[in-house]
């Protein structure tokens, strides 16, 4: 497996994206069937664990999931934002030490429902996708971050709501840009937590958040950053600074139905003459789940676009002498958003999003499972 710091033996510069307080409990507005995969763990002893893995004493169990509100302070993020968040977690019957996390990406609709609350310009409740995922994922043994890009500066959905977005974040590329410093922070934060083991965490984004888990993963983010800076930065209404060393690494990402574009803040070339460091690798296993009947798939798939950055992988891997660890799924008949949607998705037919769905849930448990509890 290819990590930040096996790179960092290379002359390259070499990024893996990561990293407030606590004070109410949230629950879910909505659920749906928990019908997902429960994997049985061997533990350090041979015994078998409630999920999560790596040495959980037998006897603990989870009793139950809850949900705060938290915020990541403006210390850790490199714009000197606060990004509001939902931290939700299982609450186990006895101490089990630090644990295997996620960090969950919201989309373009955001992560939080419209309608102003005390804590800020939306609701205290999450999408219900968000909502669903979360607690699957705490229910399995996983603390879950959800840092919240959109509340944070002033508006909840990107579609409904784009007159209250601010001049520095109007743009597709600012708001790239933007979420970039949001998932920084956002992982120092949850590596700093007490009950996450900073060397088993794990990212989960759909749409944008798809996006960023790419980001999150790519090998040359502050490369990116100051080639950006260096080339483009009058292009955009915000300033561009470096994220400071010492960033925790991900050990895997699931990105739902992405645009692999990156709205142009990593290059697209694939000439052979295109500089190395400018094109994209991940530094951990990647899962691209996507649809055929999704637009968005045109830089991520070469069967079924251009697939600009799978073609990016396998060039930078061959140059550096490492593995290539992209792997694309591409569900036939389906559409954007057919994890949320479902049937109703954007594009596809109702049976080939609903087929989509359940395919790619068992992949991403699966993925999860084997990346951070092995």
């Amino acid at each position: 497996m290819i990590l930040a710091r096996t790179l960092a033996k290379s002359t390259m510069c070499v990024a893996v994206l990561a990293v407030g307080c606590v004070n109410e409990t949230y629950a879910p507005d909505e659920q749906e069937s928990k019908n997902w995969p429960n994997f049985p763990i061997a533990d350090s002893d041979g015994g078998a664990d409630n999920g999560g893995g790596g040495g959980l004493d037998p006897d603990a169990e989870i009793l139950g999931v809850e949900t705060l509100d938290v915020t990541i302070p403006a210390s850790l993020h490199a714009q000197g934002l606060k990004i509001p968040a939902k931290l939700v977690r299982p609450v186990w019957s006895k101490p089990v030490g630090p644990r295997p996390a996620m960090m969950v990406l919201h989309g373009s609709g955001g992560l939080l429902k419209d309608g102003k609350s005390n804590n800020g310009p939306c609701s205290d409740q999450m999408e219900s996708q968000f909502a669903t995922w979360s607690t699957r994922l705490a229910e399995l043994g996983y603390p879950v971050l959800l840092p919240s890009s959109y509340s944070a500066r002033g508006f909840c959905d990107k579609h409904s709501q784009a007159d209250k977005m601010p001049k520095t974040f109007d743009a597709n590329t600012e708001q790239i840009l933007g979420r970039i410093y949001d998932l920084d922070a956002a992982s120092r934060y949850l590596c700093d937590l007490p009950e996450v083991d900073c060397d088993r965490m794990g990212l989960l984004g759909f749409s944008q958040g798809g996006t960023m888990t790419m980001l999150g993963l790519h090998w040359q983010v502050e490369h990116a950053l100051q080639y950006f800076r260096e080339n483009k930065a009058g292009t955009v209404d915000i300033e561009i600074p470096d994220i400071k060393p010492g960033r925790p690494e991900f050990k895997v990402g699931i990105a739902y139905y992405p645009g692999c574009g990156f709205d142009g803040t990593v290059p697209l070339s694939t000439s052979n003459s295109a500089a190395v460091e400018n094109k994209y690798l991940a530094t951990a296993p990647l899962f691209v789940l996507h649809a055929s009947d999704d637009p968005l798939v045109e830089h991520c798939s070469t069967e079924y676009g251009t697939g600009s950055r799978q073609i990016q992988a396998g060039q930078v891997a061959t140059k550096m002498n490492v593995e290539n660890l992209y792997d694309i799924t591409v569900y036939p008949d389906a559409g954007h958003s057919f994890d949320s949607a479902g049937g109703k998705a954007d594009g596809g037919t109702p049976a080939g999003n609903e087929a989509a769905k359940e395919k790619a849930l068992k992949v991403a448990l699966e993925k999860i499972h084997l990346h951070l509890d092995n």
